[in-house]
């Protein structure tokens, strides 16, 4: 199959030209004409080359070869077309091309590819004031009564604005995703941060996706006259709005030294009776705050709420704070990653990047129903949401040749064979089961040579053995190479992706500032009797019983200690050895 960039850069200059602003960025608000134009656009290119489309009852578009039925099973890809106010042309955009380039080359090589093109309704949230609304919808994680709340610039609630464009309320709840038909869901995204064009990275896969938290804040003060009111007689709610976001400013930097990533930002502001000789007596004014971690985003909420509280309190002012989204920071799967690293290999890519997600998209909502995953491509300068936003083609390419390769497999769930690690030289091996030994890759170094392995028990035995036969500096060293729970590491969003998985399986991404300040207690407590991180299978664990195990361990001697460590460290190896591993 030969992927075209003449057509995906046509297709990117063609949907960019369907816009509200025209010489004023991209605007295509979800239910407008423009967007709707957009969304026929990609429908007209994919019959052309043979498809058939469907719109659900939330108004996602599904696009599929007309040889490949609706119910089997397919590989999900696409992303959205609605745009923000003046955005780019790339946002979105690239993840919808990607498919369609793929439909068009499958066509052009007479071959069919099990594979289903969609386009997501309502991603950027400035339609509605919520975002992912038709990925939602569609998952089952927004109801029709929700729906029904939200309003368009012109008064029309989500379910009456897309009712031309095929939504049904009808049919919203018997219409939702079956995970049955897919077998995982990509993502193309351009990156909409710095990192991957100054290090010369063309495209790079998503492990993880962060968590976001948005409110609405109202401050109630009491309008007077701007000319007669002395400065020590006004309830200025805008003065007070205004000192809020300083603090919280000040605050948000901080955190994010704490925890890189963290951000906070007020974007929409309205302010009563915004007169220019009148003292503001109400404002309203939306945060959105962001991070790795669902500890932080719950850190930062106290934070907040108390800064507000604090300078209204101060002001003599009311106020309300109304959370109008709370989604938690999203791991992606381990086997599709694995897919698209191997699809990346077998495509020749050789510069291929792994990072994080700052951004919000469809992929975290897909990612609670079908095995799901994102593929970025560089964004220049980190530039999104302006008509400045720009990224290379070729890069888009490149990654439309590595979902090209992802669909033409059946997913592995697990994403090794024991025929294929019994195969592997040595440095195949490391690279496919190191990393069930944090950070200890000399463990699979020394059992490579015991090979051939008749099982994933016997392989992790073969492992255990090299440890145990180690010198006690080596122990120590394994110890050490994992992160304590909780931990600083956890709170920067540094985690490998199976610690980060461990710890939030346990509960330990969402806890309360009480049991964060409790597990740094214990943890510098454990450290300072042992000298080493406090290790425990957190897979087989909730918090409340590694908070429990915290006291009875401290009672432990040093010995007890480096055993109780290290027999923990051999559960946790071989869970991942489980996951990883099908045998044959």
């Amino acid at each position: 199959m030969q992927i075209s960039s003449e057509r995906i850069s046509q297709d990117i200059e063609v949907i960019a030209a369907m816009t509200e602003t025209p010489g004023a960025g991209h605007s295509r608000p979800t239910f407008t004409a423009q967007w709707a134009a957009a969304r026929d656009y990609v429908v007209e290119q994919a019959a052309r080359a043979g498809c058939k489309h469907r719109i659900d009852a939330a108004g996602n578009v599904h696009i599929r070869q007309k040889a490949i039925s609706w119910d089997s099973r397919a590989w999900l890809s696409g992303s959205h077309i609605d745009s923000v106010p003046n955005g780019g042309k790339f946002d979105g955009v690239a993840g919808i091309v990607v498919p369609l380039e793929l439909l068009r080359a499958a066509s052009d090589a007479g071959t069919t590819l099990p594979l289903e093109l969609i386009i997501f309704a309502e991603e950027e949230g400035t339609t509605f004031n919520l975002g992912m609304l038709g990925s939602r919808a569609w998952c089952g994680t927004l109801v029709e009564e929700a729906l029904c709340a939200l309003r368009n610039r012109h008064g029309q609630d989500y379910l009456e604005a897309g009712a031309p464009y095929g939504v049904d309320a009808s049919r919203i709840e018997s219409d939702r995703i079956n995970p049955d038909h897919y077998c995982g869901f990509i993502e193309v995204h351009a990156e909409q941060g710095p990192a991957m064009w100054e290090q010369s990275v063309p495209v790079a896969v998503v492990t993880a996706i962060n968590g976001r938290r948005q409110y609405i804040v109202t401050i109630a003060g009491q309008a007077n006259h701007a000319g007669s009111t002395p400065m020590s007689y006004r309830k200025d709610a805008l003065a007070a709005a205004a000192g809020v976001m300083a603090s919280m400013e000040a605050c948000a930097k901080a955190m994010a030294e704490e925890q890189p990533g963290t951000v906070l930002t007020v974007g929409r502001m309205t302010v009563e009776p915004n007169a220019i000789n009148v003292i503001p007596g109400k404002v309203s004014f939306s945060i959105d705050l962001r991070s790795s971690t669902d500890a932080m985003i719950n850190q930062c909420d106290g934070v907040l709420r108390g800064i507000i509280a604090g300078i209204c309190d101060e002001r003599r002012l009311a106020h309300e704070i109304t959370e109008t989204e709370s989604l938690p920071a999203r791991p992606m799967h381990p086997a599709v990653i694995q897919a698209i690293r191997n699809g990346a290999r077998r495509a020749g890519v050789d510069t291929m990047g792994q990072t994080t997600s700052g951004a919000l998209h469809d992929a975290a909502i897909l990612s609670f129903c079908v095995p799901a995953a994102m593929l970025f491509v560089a964004s220049k300068d980190g530039i999104s949401h302006n008509p400045a936003e720009f990224s290379r083609v070729e890069d888009i390419a490149t990654a439309a040749r590595i979902v090209c390769e992802v669909v033409q497999q059946p997913l592995a769930v697990k994403a090794i064979r024991l025929t294929q690690l019994n195969r592997a030289d040595l440095q195949e091996f490391v690279g496919l089961v190191g990393g069930a030994w944090e950070h200890s890759p000399w463990i699979a170094e020394r059992a490579w040579s015991r090979r051939p392995f008749s099982s994933v028990q016997h392989l992790h035995e073969c492992m255990c053995d090299a440890v145990i036969v180690s010198d006690r500096q080596a122990k120590l060293e394994l110890i050490n190479a994992h992160p304590d729970l909780v931990g600083k590491l956890a709170q920067q969003g540094k985690l490998t992706p199976e610690s980060t998985r461990e710890q939030s399986a346990a509960g330990l991404m969402e806890l309360a500032p009480a049991e964060v300040a409790a597990f740094a207690r214990f943890n510098a407590e454990y450290r300072e009797k042992f000298g080493f991180p406090f290790v425990i299978c957190a897979r087989e664990n909730k918090k409340a019983a590694i908070l429990a195990a915290f006291p009875v361990r401290l009672s432990h001697s040093a010995e007890q200690e480096v055993e109780a460590a290290l027999h923990e460290i051999q559960k946790i190896a071989y869970l991942r050895l489980v996951d990883l591993i099908e045998e044959d």
